[in-house]
């Protein structure tokens, strides 16, 4: 339950989602009374239901969440590896599984709503279920990305039972606008509303999900469930053309984005980054994704030197080195070598803001389309994989430890200038998420409007996959000629994939504008909608 008294709903907000009834349980939330944080919230658990290749019960979510008068906060609802893991047995095995029952982590992601909903939340917890559960007992249709994401991944999800049960009719993938109804998750959902986290962490959802993974052979236990925690702590941030870009500190990848912003601002402003000298902002991505590989890690067990990482001497190597056409910053790290082939990750963002001075940026995931490719079928919880970002690699910062959480892509962004906030931004995109957020703040400040910025082609170093090559530089085909002919110069392998492509990552946007009207856009590369009322 929120600790806030009933208040009227905020006479003006503005929310984006991946997914248009994703952003319609957000507008009705508002409409009984919530303010931005119930309708991010609500939003977030309905994507759970249409929007499941990408979120689950079964994710982690890292959120930064501002309130007016209040220091913003970054609620880190990440879980942790089982405290039986053992990476010597799993270095002899063959290495850290993709996908399968030991990719799995304590799912992190219900706590962290619950976590949300008290720090800044006014309507009750359970009345932010009521959309999600509608829509999973009564169905949706099948999303065009959800149906998409089910032909990719049919030879992982077609031999688990509970993707059969669920995602499955006459033995294919559902095909788009097909009936998706999912009466277990609704059940599941109806006792989260009902009891809080505890139905997961210490009750009958947890332990079926529990006994579900065991009988795969997941070292995880009801006790590694009941030890898991939400951490709240203050945001990190810098400055960026005047605007006070905010984020989750480790273990969130947040601080390279500071990284590639910092670097930027000391380079020539007569660059054209996003076009004839786009090498150069290349290298300043390479670099960056190159200390996260080598630094990120859980800071409770490894130290991560983010002051070193954010230090005015590493961003003057860094920028330094980006207008230097022989600079090559190697290959993956050696804690990167030692992590898992994977394919593409998934995950999606939530980002609102209301009239009052609220304003979320909510990012929740699976980590890769369909998780670790089990749907325990008594719960219909699909479970994330997202324990294949840790290293086996003896003394690595990111090595998997029982207990620890993994180095995570997820970072949250929201904006300031002069203290109050600005903007609530959010990507999807694994390991390209810095680059992205990188575009969007460099084509905003170029005067781009929220819609056009998100529109606008992108470019990202590396892909989405963690251990692509690092010369690999994947384009829209509407990136400017001379942003291809610049990083084709630099000796990068330049792979042109389709028009709004899904593979550069899809961002939501709400800005501030002028005389503060709140102005929304959803990434036309989702099936996301915005709205902003008045």
């Amino acid at each position: 339950m929120s600790i806030h008294a009933p208040a009227p709903a905020p006479t003006a907000f503005a929310l984006a989602t991946p997914h248009a009834l994703a952003t319609a349980a957000g507008e009705q939330a508002v409409r009984d009374g919530g303010n931005a944080v119930d309708a991010a919230i609500a939003a977030a658990i309905a994507l759970t239901v249409v929007y499941p290749h990408q979120c689950s019960v079964g994710g982690d979510l890292i959120a930064l969440v501002a309130r007016p008068g209040r220091h913003p906060v970054a609620v880190n609802g990440s879980g942790a590896a089982p405290m039986a893991a053992d990476p010597d047995a799993l270095a002899g095995a063959g290495g850290m599984p993709v996908t399968g029952p030991l990719s799995v982590t304590v799912p992190g992601v219900v706590a962290g709503w619950a976590t949300l909903s008290r720090t800044a939340g006014r309507l009750p917890f359970d009345r932010l279920f009521t959309s999600a559960i509608a829509y999973a007992q009564e169905g949706v249709p099948t999303a065009p990305g959800v149906a998409h994401a089910l032909t990719l991944e049919q030879p992982l999800l077609a031999p688990d039972e509970g993707m059969r049960e669920v995602f499955f009719a006459a033995g294919r993938p559902l095909a788009a606008g097909e009936p998706l109804v999912q009466p277990a998750l609704a059940r599941t959902l109806a006792a989260i509303a009902d009891h809080g986290p505890d139905a997961l962490y210490h009750g009958e959802i947890g332990a079926s999900i529990v006994g579900h993974l065991r009988s795969l052979g997941s070292p995880i236990t009801r006790d590694d469930l009941a030890r898991h925690r939400t951490e709240t702590t203050e945001p990190i941030g810098r400055t960026f053309r005047g605007e006070e870009y905010l984020t989750a500190p480790p273990n969130s990848q947040g601080q390279h984005l500071l990284q590639i912003l910092g670097a930027v601002e000391r380079l020539d402003p007569g660059l054209d980054l996003l076009g004839a000298d786009a090498a150069v902002l290349a290298r300043v991505f390479r670099q960056a994704a190159n200390d996260r590989d080598t630094f990120l890690a859980d800071p409770r067990y490894a130290p991560v030197p983010v002051d070193d990482l954010l230090g005015a001497a590493r961003i003057a190597r860094i920028a330094e080195a980006a207008t230097d056409p022989d600079a090559h910053p190697g290959g993956p790290s050696p804690t990167a070598a030692a992590q898992a082939a994977r394919p593409s990750g998934d995950t999606v963002a939530v980002v609102a803001m209301d009239a009052e001075g609220n304003a979320v940026s909510l990012i929740q995931s699976l980590f890769h389309s369909f998780g670790s490719g089990i749907l325990d079928p008594a719960t219909g919880v699909v479970l994330h994989n997202r324990g294949s970002f840790f290293s086996l690699l003896p003394g690595a910062p990111n090595r998997l430890r029982g207990g620890s959480r993994p180095a995570h892509t997820l970072m949250p962004v929201l904006t300031r200038r002069d203290g109050a906030v600005t903007g609530a931004h959010g990507t999807m995109g694994g390991k390209a998420q810095p680059q992205i957020h990188a575009h969007l703040a460099l084509r905003l400040h170029a005067g781009d409007s929220v819609t056009t910025a998100l529109h606008s082609p992108r470019w990202v170093v590396g892909g989405m996959e963690v251990d692509a090559p690092t010369d690999a530089v994947f384009v829209e085909p509407d990136v400017p000629a001379a942003a291809i002919g610049s990083l084709r110069g630099m000796g990068a392998q330049v792979q042109v994939g389709g028009t709004l492509d899904e593979q550069v990552g899809h961002g939501q946007l709400v800005r501030v504008g002028p005389g503060g009207t709140l102005h929304a856009a959803a990434d036309p590369r989702s099936d996301g909608a915005a709205i902003s009322r008045a």
